[in-house]
């Protein structure tokens, strides 16, 4: 099994268009029975154990189904070569005895309604498996159920969709065929894929961790911004232009006034409201304010005493200062 297992693992090394086609390799094992003991060895019987490698898909069959005789079963390309069969038919291939093996990589119903036409109508001219697969998964060498799937539903109008084993089981005795489950499988490429992937596998565990940090970090930065309080910052305490900063939660509405001093309106005959200005803090949560006073209230020739309020979230916020 040594030698089986390394001929597939050349394989599976080969480039994707060297081993486009699948290639079955097998050997005759020796099972010991209930009672049998060395140096008997009459009583050793034989079983078919196949490795596949399948366009860089590589797994081990041990033959324990019923279906024991070859033919109906994975075609095994490697009896095939590329340009001799370039002149045959998808029936050829599956015509072809020499390349036929008995190896079932998917359960199987044996109905008349899924005879070549139906094995050729999920496959195209191509055919790796001399069989429709009766099952809802995949067998983990690059086939897809959803192109044997509708070809089962139209031929006999069993949806196979998310079935369990058992239920495909009971589907195919239903419509009045026999049902044979899978060839075991094992994944043979175990330690190869382990060694391709631990590296990366390291790297992104290493990753993972740096993203809970930066996520952990991040949720406690929005919940200290959710949290804030309106502030209101001005830029100077005497100024010609008043420049406020109001900070709070983002996508809170802020309107920010210059406000006069009663007296100071009535001289001046106007407003108190000076200058105002409306905005809605960012993604920061903080908004940069530049007010800019009447003409008449800036043609001022004194000093004004002014009020910045800002209404934001509910609250109202002031600071003094005077507008020169």
């Amino acid at each position: 099994m040594r030698s089986l297992i390394a001929a597939a693992l050349v394989a599976l090394a080969l480039p994707a268009a060297a081993s486009a086609h699948p290639g079955v390799y097998n050997v005759t094992q020796k099972v010991a029975g209930a009672g049998c003991t060395f140096p008997a060895t009459g009583c050793l019987t034989d079983r078919t154990q196949y490795a596949v490698a399948n366009d860089g898909w590589a797994l081990g069959f041990t033959e324990d189904n019923d279906l024991s005789t070859p033919g109906g079963g994975l075609i095994n390309y490697k009896r095939m070569p590329s340009s001799w069969r370039a002149a045959m038919s998808a029936q050829d291939k599956l015509d072809y005895a020499d390349a036929g093996t008995a190896l079932q990589a998917h359960a199987t119903c044996t109905l008349p309604a899924l005879d070549d036409s139906a094995i050729k109508a999920w496959q195209g001219n191509d055919p790796f498996f001399d069989y429709v697969p009766w099952q809802s998964r995949s067998a983990g060498l690059g086939d897809d159920p959803a192109m044997w799937i509708p070809v089962v539903k139209s031929a006999t109008g069993v949806d196979l969709t998310g079935m369990t084993d058992d239920q495909a089981k009971a589907a195919c005795t239903g419509a009045g065929g026999t049902y044979h489950k899978a060839d075991t499988p094992a994944n043979i490429a175990d330690a190869l894929l382990a060694s391709v992937t631990s590296p990366l596998q390291s790297q992104v565990t290493q990753m993972q961790n740096q993203v809970g940090v930066l996520q952990a970090g991040k949720a406690a930065a929005e919940a200290a911004l959710a949290n804030r309080p309106p502030a209101l910052t001005l830029s100077a305490a005497k100024f010609d232009l008043p420049v406020a900063m109001v900070t709070g939660l983002p996508g809170t509405a802020v309107t920010v006034k210059v406000l006069l001093s009663s007296a100071d309106a009535r001289r001046l005959k106007v407003s108190r409201t000076a200058a105002s200005k409306t905005r809605t803090l960012g993604a920061q949560g903080a908004e940069l304010f530049t007010l800019t006073p009447t003409k008449k209230v800036a043609a001022s020739r004194r000093a004004l005493k002014v009020t910045i309020e800002a209404a934001a979230g509910g609250r109202t916020l002031t600071s003094k200062g005077t507008l020169r």
